[in-house]
């Protein structure tokens, strides 16, 4: 089993100021929140969260102009947030505003 992709439509709760990794690459951490409403065994669910997630590279500089309240579409996959932690963050690799 690998299979292991996102996309999810949200809006940035919070975002952190650009940085770069110990090698030199650009690094961009937010916050997004995202609310819809979805089906489940046919019963209308409320979806109310936040999700970290992170860019790195070429995505993370595209990234750096977004405010806070900004909307888009992202893509990405999940990961452990560090390897100490099990808490899951989001690996943005393509995003559309």
């Amino acid at each position: 089993m690998s299979a292991n992709q996102i996309v999810l439509d949200v809006v940035v709760a919070r975002r952190d100021a650009p940085r770069k990794t110990p090698g030199g690459v650009a690094s961009l951490s937010l916050t997004f929140s995202h609310q819809s409403v979805q089906q489940e065994n046919g019963v209308a669910v409320n979806v109310d969260l936040e999700l970290e997630a992170i860019s790195y590279g070429e995505v993370a500089v595209a990234l750096e102009s977004l405010v806070v309240g900004s909307a888009l579409s992202v893509k990405g996959f999940l990961s452990r947030k560090n390897r100490f932690s099990d808490t899951p963050i989001l690996h943005i690799t393509q995003f559309k505003i």
